[in-house]
């Protein structure tokens, strides 16, 4: 019984949510294919035709529109009736409004229109071609909500609306994003369609070259991309905003933004391009104005001598100069269900809808000429003995008495009676009658040049032909969107970063801090428990490296680290995906001029080819500048120093470490002997020769053989340099490398101190 309750209960819950679905897509979401309309611009256009706001009248309040609408059509919030009326009206939203406004409906730079009831609007005249033959049996109507009234199902329009102006909507399962097009060249391609029914989309594209939007901007796609976004009904448009450069007196130069992409909000574009200017993200650019009025005018100041595609370069990578447009052709086909189409689809099923339209016109003009006719059938022959007529007019006590003696008389029917009876007697004199006559001859002219196009297919479809024309030629315009292959503008980030120099320093405990100017690390202030551990200065342009107890190494952009302002500066971990546990043991300067003075040789050139040739530089054989990493457990390796390069937030594995081992330093290769000190108080000296090289992640070789201790610290130098032992007590001692018997690599090392722990080496 439970079974069937809870069986029976989603059952409904699952036709209940398909009727919502289906009442979201067919009746608020999806436009028509027929007349590219949702049911509430449907509802407006129809309403205010109602009450006869045409293009010809004036202006009427919009809170009497939204009024009309909601208490006839749409029983919904006015606010969003309102939002639909206010789209329609807008320039920089419809390629070709459908609504003529008057007062403040919204601006490009996203400013809110005014309340409906302080502004006014009235239908434009190429909606007037929506509404055409409305009224002459050309659609379906059915009953509106309240079943008081009727309603179109569908507008008869001469305009392929859903493809000139476009259309966006999210349903239940499915959305629809139509971007707008040329009328002229829509026209052109339906045109081609009715002389080429089997054309492909390929073919209607030598018309349609693509989207054409409002405001303008380039379309930077290919045509086979256009074409496969046509075919599918599914793809991606991407925009971009169009510029030139003026020239100023005194060499200087300025940009001017001419076209933004569609949608783009040009106050907010305006607002984060002054954002890069406040935060001196890109030093090229010094201020941005907007100077448009009806043309779109965003002046862009340069420095003097500063390349205009790079600061170009740099906008269109961190704003919205370029976007893209998801196009989407999913619709409301003719029998209702909605599809996803292609070009050619939407093309088809408009064209078959205005064909269905001619021809309800022209059966329903057919009709009327008919019975027109009837009733100059029944004038000519009261005419024909005028005199017999109006006798038996003259002899009859009532109108019903006439009815019936014309009827007999002349073997009229009623309607041909009733029409006679009412004629006014001033059009019984002899002109007037002529003048019945040659409309009599006209009708049946009428008449058989219309059976003749109703028996014709070709006729037919050269009526529609013929409409499109006119469509076009009154309303068609220019292309204003351009379709071309754009130069792709590089962008490197350190183009826009100003040479300057950085000091990083770095704490025991991972807090990382940038200076511009430092005169003293150690009067930094540190935590409780914590000190200096490293300091590095770099080039903004050049990369830092951060290596950890993980065996990772985390390479980062100098000008990509905050600069510290107050306090202790910012936690390592922050900066990067650190392990739990995971402790930066070394920070090193990438910067080729400062590794060069550690290593004592001459600074590389900067303009060498590449970065990585000039951190290779060396004197003598030209092997390589070299790093060397030690693990606790006395394993380690060298490393080709050009291998550090920039790498993500994830670092990259450097060491390979087991167990509980950790990685416990680094250092450049700058002498012939490495010295490394165990915690119990050995150490050792071995040839740097001796110690492996590898050019990728590994554990590298043993390096100390150590019993029950680890690795404690290490330092490569001379045989002739000192060491500093670092002990648990805080105490240190110095110790001269040539005293220490020189060993291969593997052994254990003589005893350099008794009794005391050693933590690390200096």
């Amino acid at each position: 019984m439970a079974k069937e309750k809870l069986s029976d209960i989603q059952h409904e819950l699952e036709n209940r949510f398909l009727t919502y679905a289906l009442s979201t897509i067919v009746s608020r979401s999806l436009p028509d294919v027929r007349d590219g309309l949702k049911p509430i611009h449907r509802r407006i256009l129809y309403a205010m035709d109602s009450i006869g706001l045409t293009s010809a009248v004036k202006h009427v309040k919009s809170a009497k529109i939204i009024g009309e609408v909601l208490g006839k059509y749409h029983p919904h919030g006015d606010a969003s009736t309102y939002e639909s009326m206010v789209r329609m009206a807008q320039d920089f939203s419809m390629r070709y409004p459908l609504v003529d406004g008057k007062g403040n409906f919204g601006s490009i730079d996203g400013d809110a229109p005014a309340a409906y009831r302080y502004t006014e609007g009235r239908l434009t005249p190429l909606t007037s071609y929506i509404l055409n033959d409305l009224k002459k049996e050309t659609v379906e109507f059915r009953s509106n909500y309240d079943n008081t009234m009727k309603e179109p199902v569908v507008l008869p329009s001469r305009v392929p609306n859903l493809l000139v102006n476009g259309s966006s909507g999210i349903a239940v399962g499915m959305a629809c994003s139509f971007p707008s097009h040329n009328l002229s060249e829509v026209v052109a391609a339906l045109v081609a369609l009715i002389d080429t029914p089997n054309a492909t989309v390929a073919q209607l594209m030598k018309h349609i070259k693509g989207p054409d939007f409002p405001g303008g901007g380039i379309i930077l796609n290919s045509k086979t991309e256009i074409r496969k976004a046509y075919e599918q009904g599914s793809g991606s448009i991407k925009i971009r905003g169009e510029w030139l450069v003026e020239d100023l007196p005194r060499g200087k130069r300025q940009i001017i933004i001419t076209a933004i992409p569609y949608g783009v909000n040009k106050a907010r574009l305006i607002e984060r391009i002054a954002e890069i200017i406040i935060n001196k993200k890109l030093p090229l650019l010094l201020d941005v104005r907007d100077e448009s009025d009806e043309k779109m005018r965003i002046v862009l100041e340069i420095r003097s001598g500063a390349e205009a595609d790079k600061v170009m370069a740099y906008l269109i990578r961190h704003t919205d100069l370029e976007t893209s447009f998801q196009l989407n052709f999913n619709c409301l086909q003719p029998n209702g269900e909605p599809a996803r189409l292609s070009l050619k689809d939407i093309c088809r099923h408009f064209l078959d809808f205005r064909r269905e339209v001619v021809t309800r016109r022209l059966k329903y003009e057919l009709a009327l000429l008919e019975k027109r006719l009837h009733i100059l059938k029944g004038f000519a022959a009261i005419f024909k003995t005028l005199d017999k007529a109006l006798k038996m007019i003259r002899s009859s006590k009532s109108k019903q008495e006439a009815h019936g003696k014309l009827k007999k008389g002349f073997k009229l029917d009623d309607d041909q009676v009733s029409a006679i009876l009412e004629i006014p007697l001033y059009r019984l004199v002899s002109m007037e009658i002529d003048k019945i006559i040659v409309e009599q001859d006209a009708k049946l002219k009428e008449k058989k040049q219309i059976e003749g196009t109703l028996r014709s297919t070709k006729k037919v479809w050269h009526e529609v032909r013929g409409e499109l024309g006119e469509i076009e030629k009154k309303f068609g315009d220019r292309r204003r969107t351009k379709i071309k292959t754009v130069e792709p503008v590089e962008y490197n980030a350190e183009d826009f970063i100003e040479h300057e120099d950085a000091y990083l320093v770095i704490s025991r405990n991972g807090w990382l801090r940038k200076f511009k100017k430092l005169s003293d690390p150690n009067s930094l202030k540190y935590k409780e428990n914590d000190w200096l551990m490293a300091t590095a200065k770099a080039n903004t342009r050049e990369l830092v490296a951060f290596f950890t107890s993980r065996g990772m190494v985390y390479v980062h952009k100098v000008y990509n680290l905050p600069y510290t302002r107050a306090g202790f500066g910012e936690p390592i971990q922050n900066l990067f995906k650190f392990a739990d546990g995971e402790k930066v043991v070394h920070m090193l300067s990438l910067d080729p001029a400062e590794l060069a003075t550690t290593v004592g040789q001459a600074v590389p050139q900067k303009n060498s080819p590449s970065r990585q040739k000039r951190l290779s530089f060396v004197e003598g054989d030209g092997s390589g500048l070299e790093g060397l990493v030690l693990g606790s457990s006395g394993y380690g390796f060298r490393f080709p120093m050009t291998n550090l390069c920039e790498t993500t937030r994830s670092g990259r594995k450097l060491m390979s470490l087991k167990n509980n081992n950790h990685m416990i330093g680094f250092s450049l290769v700058t002498g012939d002997y490495l010295f490394m000190a165990s915690a119990s108080g050995k150490g050792i000296v071995i040839p740097v020769e001796q110690v492996s090289l590898l050019t990728g992640a590994g554990m590298g070789s043993r390096l100390m053989k150590l019993a029950d201790s680890t690795l404690a610290g290490f330092k490569v130098a001379g045989l002739k340099s000192k060491a500093t032992l670092v002990f648990k007590d805080g105490k240190s001692k110095e110790i001269s490398l040539g005293n220490i018997r020189l060993c291969n690599r593997g052994a254990q090392g003589v005893i350099v101190s008794k009794r005391r722990e050693i933590i690390t080496v200096e």
